[in-house]
C-alpha cells in the first residue's frame, strides 16, 4: 500500500504556536505511512529549515493569504496538481479559505481544516457573519479543533456540522521540559541576578498576544517589586512599537526583549512565573510548556486557556484586556513564592497527564486515515 500523500498549507510568515504544531507533525508522522509536503511563505520555510533537516518533505514557498494573490494561488494550484495529495490540511481559516476550494478544484481527495481558535480580525459573535465559513465547511471532510472551546465556537457560533468536528488537544514533547534547567546559565547570559524576580511572556509579538496590556500592568508590579524583570520572548510585527513603549520612565530598564529563541525550555527555566495576556487562544502551547517546567501561569480566561490553566489550582486566570487585574495576579504570586511553587507543581502534573505529543500525533493520524479511507471508498 502506497503512503498517504499529505499536504499542509500555512499562510503566516512568523513561526509561532500553529507552526510548531505543524512542525511536530512533520517530524513525527510515520514516513512509511505518510508522504509529506508543506506550502508556506518562504520566510517561514527558512525559519523551519534547521528543524526539518533530514525529513523527507516537499516544500513550496508561497503566500496565499488571499485569492487576490493570483500568481501565488496559481503556483499553489500547480503544486497540488503535481503532488496529487490524498489529504490537504490547511491550518487557520485564512489558509482554509483559499486551500479548501483550490484543493477540490485540483483533485485532492480529502480536505481537513485544523482550527486553532477565534480569528482576531473577525468582528462580533453574530452567527450570520460567518456565511463564508459555513460555505467553506461544505468542502471539508473533517475539522480538527485544538480544544473543546474551539469546537464549541465552531459548532455553536460558526455553524459547522457537529459530526465533522473532532477535538485533538495540542501536545508537546514534555520529556525535554525539566524544571530548573537553564536557570543560572540563561540569567547569567541575560545579565539578570539569580535572586531577581523574573516574569516571562513567550509568543509572537502580535496584537492577539496582548503584550500592550501586560506593559500597561507592569508599572504596578514594579511599584511593589522594583527590581523585577519582564522577559519578552518572541518576535513579530509589534516588536518596534513594544520596545518603544518599554522606554517609558515607569518601564525603562525592567523589560528585556530576547527575540525568537530556539531554546524555549531553557528560557522558561530562568523564570519565576509565566504570563499569557492573550485576547484569544485556541490551545496555548506556551502555557503547556511553562506548566511542564513547574511554573505557575497567570493567563487570561479566553477560549482554550482554562483547559490548560486551572484558576487557583495551577495558576491564576484574569479577564482579557484588564491591566489592573493582570497586575494584581502577578503581584500576588510574586509575593507568595511558596504558593507559586505549589501551583507550578500542580500544573506540571496536570499537563503531563493530558498534553502528550505522541497522543496528539496519533489522534491526528487517525483523522487522516479516516478521511483518506472515506475518499477511497467514495471513488472506488
Amino acid at each position: 500500500m502506497r503512503p498517504t500523500r499529505l499536504l499542509f498549507v500555512l499562510t503566516s510568515p512568523v513561526r509561532g504556536g500553529v507552526e510548531e504544531v505543524v512542525l511536530a507533525l512533520l517530524q513525527r508522522l510515520d514516513p512509511s505511512e505518510f508522504r509529506l509536503a508543506l506550502a508556506a511563505p518562504s520566510r517561514l520555510l527558512d525559519a523551519l529549515a534547521p528543524d526539518l533537516s533530514g525529513i523527507a518533505v516537499d516544500t513550496l514557498g508561497v503566500d496565499v493569504q488571499s485569492w487576490l494573490h493570483r500568481e501565488q494561488v496559481g503556483r499553489l494550484a500547480t503544486f497540488i496538481r503535481r503532488l496529487r495529495p490524498d489529504v490537504v490540511n490547511p491550518h487557520l481559516f485564512r489558509s482554509t479559505l483559499v486551500a479548501a476550494p483550490l484543493a477540490r478544484w485540483c483533485g485532492a481527495r480529502a480536505v481537513v481544516e485544523t482550527y486553532h481558535g477565534r480569528e482576531g480580525w473577525r468582528r462580533g459573535p453574530v452567527r450570520g457573519r460567518f456565511f463564508a465559513d459555513r460555505a467553506i465547511a461544505r468542502l471539508l471532510d473533517r475539522v480538527i479543533a485544538v480544544s473543546e472551546a474551539a469546537r464549541t465556537f465552531l459548532v455553536a457560533v460558526k455553524g459547522y456540522p457537529a459530526d465533522r468536528v473532532v477535538v485533538v488537544p495540542n501536545g508537546r514533547d514534555l520529556s525535554v521540559y525539566c524544571p530548573g534547567d537553564g536557570r543560572e546559565v540563561v540569567r547569567r547570559e541575560l545579565g539578570i541576578d539569580p535572586a531577581t524576580p523574573v516574569v516571562g511572556v513567550v509568543g509572537r509579538l502580535e496584537t492577539q498576544k496582548g503584550h500592550t496590556y501586560l506593559l500597561a500592568a507592569w508599572p504596578e508590579v514594579r511599584r511593589e517589586f522594583p527590581d523585577a524583570r519582564l522577559l519578552v520572548v518572541g518576535d513579530g510585527s509589534l516588536r518596534g512599537d513594544l520596545e518603544a513603549r518599554a522606554l517609558a520612565p515607569a518601564l525603562r530598564g525592567s523589560v528585556v526583549f530576547t527575540g525568537f529563541r530556539p531554546d524555549v525550555p531553557r528560557v522558561l527555566g530562568a523564570l519565576d512565573l509565566l504570563v499569557l495576556p492573550s485576547l484569544y487562544e485556541g490551545m496555548p502551547l506556551t502555557a503547556i510548556e511553562a506548566s511542564a517546567m513547574s511554573l505557575p501561569v497567570v493567563a487570561t480566561a479566553v477560549d482554550g486557556t482554562p483547559e490548560v490553566v486551572r484558576d487557583g489550582e495551577t495558576g491564576r486566570l484574569v479577564p482579557p484586556a484588564d491591566p489592573p487585574a493582570l497586575a494584581r495576579a502577578l503581584r500576588a504570586l510574586l509575593a507568595d513564592p511558596a504558593r507559586a511553587r505549589a501551583l507550578g507543581r500542580a500544573g506540571r502534573a496536570h499537563v503531563l497527564a493530558r498534553f502528550d505529543l505522541d497522543a496528539q500525533v496519533e489522534a491526528t493520524a487517525r483523522v487522516y486515515r479516516d478521511v483518506a479511507g472515506v475518499a477511497e471508498r467514495l471513488t472506488a
